[in-house]
């Protein structure tokens, strides 16, 4: 089993995908994929289709004997914001897969995804959306209580400095190398 991170586009199909993927997950368990996250996945799906250099949707892949499930999807921007000394990488509008939302899941898997989701969407800001600062933000209790916790160890690691966590997000810029 391997993870990957994708870049959605109107040309590359990854939205349609996960979209196709979910519906299904979704009517297994009885409910309505139109009304699946739809505060975050209306904001998706507008930007997924219509990305730009500085704002895009991602989606964290699960591969396993060549097929491959969406995990997460969640949006990623770059911005100069007040307060912050150059560019800042928000990760915004994280969403499970309806398979995590409502089915039941281990802890030690719950904690993988969010795991790779985190260090994935961290490394954009030294590639792709490069930036000096990140911020991420998370919807449920669940992923805040596992970020806040994870904020000490995070602290201590030499690739960050001034982590902080406030309401419902997690911040921390990248030490110059």
């Amino acid at each position: 089993m391997s993870y990957s991170l994708e870049s959605c586009s109107a040309d590359n199909n990854v939205w349609n995908h996960v979209k196709s993927c979910w519906r299904g997950q979704c009517e297994d368990f009885g409910e309505e994929f139109e009304t699946y996250a739809q505060a975050s996945m209306s904001v998706l799906d507008s930007l997924a289709y219509t990305p730009s250099k500085n704002a895009k949707v991602y989606v964290l892949y699960k591969t396993e004997a060549e097929q491959k499930e969406p995990l997460v999807a969640f949006q990623a921007n770059v911005a100069f914001l007040p307060g912050f000394d150059g560019k800042v990488l928000r990760i915004r509008h994280i969403v499970m897969s309806p398979k995590y939302d409502y089915g039941e899941m281990e802890e030690t898997g719950y904690t993988n995804i969010l795991v790779e989701t985190f260090s994935r969407a961290t490394a954009l800001g030294y590639g792709e959306l490069e930036a000096k600062h990140v911020k991420f933000h998370f919807k449920t209790p669940a992923d805040l209580y596992f970020f806040r916790a994870m904020c000490p160890s995070l602290d201590e690691e030499k690739e960050f400095r001034d982590v902080k966590a406030y309401g419902a997000w997690i911040s921390f810029s990248f030490n110059a190398e």
